[in-house]
């Protein structure tokens, strides 16, 4: 049923933009560059419920790296036992879509001392999936994985640093 939804929704959107892409193009006087008229204006307006969400995959990895994992120094917990703890999340401001933020601290497992720390981002999509039937009660982004920067990338530093992840 989801799927006949969407199959809807995108020829409804693919039959509006067209249609006003006709009518704007048609008000070009120019008949040679009348139908690149139409033609951008008919892109333009399909690629518009994606912007945010492409401008803030951008945003979303650019924090990944200058505050994510990969920033982090890792060096004082090579070969040792940690155990993580995570921040209270919070709204970023200054993104084109919403981002949480929160501080991942990973201590010793024996002396509680901290030894990496890092952000975590979480993005909440663009506002086709917040505020549509389309994100079906989960409004991550469908451009991306928004939910933590890159799990891949923390799981392969710890095993390259010899870093054992204990959980609570």
């Amino acid at each position: 049923m989801m799927g006949l939804l969407f199959l809807v929704t995108f020829v409804a959107w693919l039959w509006g933009s067209g249609w006003i892409a006709e009518k704007v193009g048609n008000l070009v006087n120019i008949s040679r560059r009348r139908a690149a008229v139409k033609v951008l204006i008919f892109v333009v307006l399909l690629s518009l419920p994606f912007v945010d969400e492409i401008i803030g995959k951008y945003q979303f990895e650019a924090l990944c790296k200058a505050n994510g994992i990969e920033s982090a120094d890792v060096s004082k917990a090579r070969g040792k036992s940690v155990k993580v703890e995570y921040g209270e999340r919070t709204l970023l401001g200054g993104t084109i879509m919403p981002i949480k933020v929160d501080d991942a601290l990973f201590r010793d497992a024996s002396s509680g001392e901290i030894l990496i720390q890092h952000k975590n981002y979480h993005a909440l999509g663009g506002w086709l999936m917040r505020y549509t039937w389309l994100s079906m009660g989960s409004p991550q982004p469908m451009l991306f994985g928004g939910s933590t920067c890159d799990i891949r990338k923390e799981q392969e530093i710890f095993k390259v640093n010899s870093i054992t992840f204990l959980y609570k």
